[in-house]
């Protein structure tokens, strides 16, 4: 590639484009695979054209890569006539930049314009959105996200909570080691995770400075944010749900909490969190316009060529920084997650929440999100509830908001004990005839509860047969 000849290329296309530029200086990068032109705008071009027309003449010029980008205030182009294939994650992982990287929890993001390797401190950055429509490289963006943590930070030092609902996108790390519970399926674990996250919240906030310091940060990432969201059928509940991610999101900052939400559609509207405490932004491809403004604040996303391509923004890089994202097939990410499963951890400090058994798969929603009720406390309640129904003949809604000192949550009691068959339908005003006339017509994981919670097969026949 021959610099001035391709230099007076890009001035001719720019100016046929209506976005007439001058070139005042080149710099080759390697052996001469990409040269970065540095240009001045000519009166009365808008930077945003150079940026624009940048697809078309990429095109016209037939080149591998031209994309312009700002460093400060400069404004370049980044030029190849060769395919950019820089974007291993695995020799960012194994770079003296990495793994002697002075930074707390290193992320590799990929490879900025002149080919050099970009890392950022998660800690810095606090918490993070990854956006972009299908086949950009969000999920490969999250990949990387994970292994960067995984393969450097101890159990000690980092735990995980990865969402998946509805995908299967984090698959690959099954039972990888940092995990502090198994990867979140479905809708009501995704709501137990959360609660059990704001209770360790609270538990951190009354902790002294080094007590804190002690403590594992926790690293929780949610994908397909938007689509969790929405699936959620009951408004109040998700409202509750988003309610508690955004308290996450201002306060988890000041106790090792960092919040990673990805998404394919963000809008203001079905993000339904408060974006101004997610201070780093990875945007890939995204569809519209308007998802580019929610992301980054300005547009630009929606211009990206896909494949892995991103524009990057956060405190420390308030102007959107253009890289290549780092890439990891996945055969070698196979092979790293088995190293990493083969390796021995000290688990004394690890952050661990129990899995959900089948009566808190039920448990009530409303209480899902009270940071000051344990799993313990909750399924504590839900034993004597249902230890209380059993020694009556009916119940009614305002009888459980009066015996348990509740508000409307009762409806969500009523609806539980219904659908484990130990209240009848509702008929007219009514209260509801309570089912089981024995012990043996209690539902098995019923007994199991009861039991498991030191109350005796005979307190359980006993409360039936003294009914009033």
């Amino acid at each position: 590639m021959h610099i001035k000849k391709t230099a007076r290329k890009i001035e001719f296309h720019n100016q046929k484009h209506g976005a007439p530029i001058k070139i005042i200086s080149c710099e080759v990068i390697g052996n001469g695979e990409r040269y970065i032109y540095t240009v001045k705008l000519k009166a009365g071009t808008k930077e945003s054209l150079l940026f624009d027309r940048a697809k078309d003449i990429r095109t016209a010029l037939r080149l591998q890569l031209y994309q312009p980008f700002k460093e400060g205030l400069a404004i370049r182009i980044a030029v190849s006539e060769c395919p950019i294939t820089e974007n291993s994650l695995k020799k960012m992982l194994e770079s003296p930049a990495f793994l002697k990287s002075k930074m707390k929890i290193p992320i590799a993001l990929g490879y900025d314009m002149r080919g050099e390797m970009r890392f950022v401190d998660l800690v810095k950055l606090i918490h993070a959105m990854y956006a972009g429509s299908t086949g950009s490289g969000k999920s490969v963006g999250l990949w990387c996200l994970i292994l960067s943590i995984i393969y450097l930070q101890t159990v000690s030092q980092v735990n995980l909570l990865l969402f998946d609902v509805g995908a299967n996108t984090l698959e690959p790390f099954i039972g990888i080691p940092h995990l502090s519970h198994p990867i979140v399926k479905d809708i009501t674990t995704a709501i137990y995770v959360i609660k059990e996250l704001v209770v360790e919240m609270e538990k951190r906030m009354k902790l002294a400075h080094s007590e804190l310091l002690k403590k594992p940060a926790l690293v929780c990432i949610i994908d397909e944010y938007v689509s969790l969201i929405s699936n959620i059928g009951d408004k109040k509940l998700s409202q509750l749900l988003t309610g508690t991610i955004s308290n996450l999101l201002r306060r988890g900052r000041q106790v090792k909490i960092h919040m990673v939400l990805a998404t394919q559609d963000p809008t203001l509207k079905n993000m339904k969190v408060d974006l101004g405490n997610i201070t780093a932004r990875m945007a890939f491809a995204c569809a519209k316009y308007h998802n580019s403004i929610t992301i980054l604040g300005e547009g630009g996303a929606e211009k990206l060529p896909g494949r892995g391509a991103m524009l990057f923004k956060s405190n420390e890089n308030p102007e959107p920084v253009y890289l290549q994202g780092a890439y990891m097939d996945t055969e070698e990410i196979k092979r790293l997650v088995a190293y990493i499963k083969s390796k021995s951890y000290d688990f004394t400090n690890k952050f661990v929440i129990p899995e959900i058994d089948l009566a808190q798969q039920q448990i009530l929603p409303a209480e899902a999100f009270d940071p000051k009720t344990s799993v313990e406390d909750s399924q504590k309640e839900l034993v004597d509830i249902i230890f209380w129904v059993l020694g009556r003949d009916n119940v009614s809604k305002l009888q459980i908001m009066k015996q348990f000192h509740m508000g409307n949550r009762a409806d969500a009691v009523i609806d539980w004990l219904f659908k484990m068959n130990l209240i009848a339908d509702k008929y007219a005003t009514q209260p509801r005839t309570v089912i089981p006339q024995t012990i043996e017509d209690i539902p098995t994981e019923i007994t199991e509860l009861l039991i498991n919670n030191g109350v005796s097969e005979d307190d359980i026949a006993g409360v039936i047969q003294n009914r009033s």
